[in-house]
C-alpha cells in the first residue's frame, strides 16, 4: 500500500469523505510537526481536521519530523530514505475531545508542545539568517521591472533545485564542536533529508527575501513570526513529501516547488469535481 505525506492545507481543503477514501488505498503519513500544528491551531480548524480522519485505531501513520531524520543521517552516515520506512510502532486512537470545541492537552502533550515550540524557534532563526544571504547568491532579484523580477525569482528557484547544485553549500557546513562529523558530500543526494532540507530551506528563504523586498528584520513582529512559523511547518511537510515521493497539499507555492523538486513524484490534490487526482509519475 502506497504512503502519502499529508499537510494541514490538504486536511482543511479536502472533504472528510475524500480524506477517508484516500486512506482506504493509501497510508496517510502524519509527522509530529503536523500534529503540533493541528494541536496549536484555532479550535474550529483543529476540530474540522481531526473529524476527517477514519475512526478506529491508527487512523494515520505517525512519522518523525525532518530534524530527527537528519540527526540519524549524521550519526549513521546513511540516507534516511522514505519516512514510511521509519513509522512509529505504536497503537493509538485520537482523543475524541480533539473534535470538540474545547481541548486541553494532557500534561505530557503540553511538554511535547513546548519542546516543539523551542525547536521551531531555532528553525525560524535559521530561515531569517539564510534570507539575509540570498542577495549574495542572486543579486538581481529586486532589479528591473516587475516582470523581470518574477523571471529572476523563477530562475533562482530552478537554480536551487538543480541536482547537485547545493553540494558546495554542504561542503561549507561543519558539525558542532565535539559532534559527529557530517557525511562526505560526494555521497549526499536527494535521498538524504540533509540535502532536501537545505533545498527547501533555501526556497523558503528566497521567498521570504522577495516577500519583504530584502528587508527582513532580525526582530520579528508577532504577525511576521506567525507567518515564519507557518513557513517552517510547511517546509517540514514538503521535505518529508520529497523523501517519500508522494505528497498531499493545497498550498500553491508548495505545489509549484514540488513540481521542481520531485517532477517524477506523486502530488495528490482535489480537483473542481471533488475527485482526488494524482499528478506526476510512479
Amino acid at each position: 500500500m502506497a504512503s502519502i505525506v499529508i499537510d494541514k492545507s490538504f486536511l482543511q481543503g479536502t472533504a472528510g469523505s475524500l480524506v477517508r477514501e484516500l486512506a482506504v488505498e493509501h497510508r496517510l503519513l502524519m509527522s509530529d510537526a503536523l500534529l503540533y500544528e493541528l494541536l496549536t491551531t484555532k479550535s474550529e480548524a483543529r476540530r474540522q481536521c481531526f473529524a476527517k480522519f477514519p475512526e478506529g485505531p491508527n487512523p494515520v501513520d505517525l512519522i518523525n519530523h525532518a530534524g530527527v531524520l537528519m540527526r540519524h543521517e549524521i550519526e549513521t552516515g546513511t540516507p534516511s530514505g522514505p519516512p514510511s520506512k521509519c513509522i512509529e510502532d505504536i497503537q493509538f486512537i485520537f482523543n475524541k475531545a480533539l473534535t470538540g470545541e474545547i481541548y486541553i492537552p494532557p500534561i505530557n502533550a503540553q511538554a511535547a508542545i513546548e519542546k516543539e515550540t523551542t525547536r521551531l524557534a531555532a528553525s525560524i532563526e535559521s530561515f531569517v539568517e539564510k534570507s539575509g544571504h540570498i542577495e549574495s547568491f542572486f543579486p538581481d532579484l529586486l532589479k528591473g521591472s516587475q516582470s523581470e523580477r518574477i523571471v529572476a525569482h523563477m530562475d533562482a528557484e530552478r537554480a536551487i533545485v538543480l541536482p547537485g547544485a547545493l553540494l558546495p553549500f554542504l561542503s561549507q557546513l561543519e558539525a558542532p564542536t565535539g559532534g559527529t562529523p557530517l557525511p562526505p558530500i560526494d555521497i549526499i543526494d536527494g535521498k538524504w533529508a540533509l540535502y532536501r532540507w537545505l533545498q527547501v530551506e533555501l526556497l523558503f528563504a528566497l521567498d521570504v527575501y522577495v516577500r519583504y523586498q530584502g528587508m527582513v528584520p532580525s526582530m520579528l513582529s508577532p504577525n511576521m513570526y506567525e507567518k515564519m512559523e507557518h513557513d517552517v511547518l510547511d517546509a517540514e511537510q514538503l521535505v518529508l513529501g520529497c523523501l517519500e515521493g508522494a505528497f498531499a497539499t493545497h498550498e500553491k507555492k508548495l505545489k509549484r516547488w514540488w513540481s521542481l523538486l520531485c517532477p517524477e513524484g506523486c502530488l495528490f490534490d482535489e480537483s473542481a469535481n471533488k475527485s482526488l487526482q494524482r499528478t506526476g509519475h510512479e
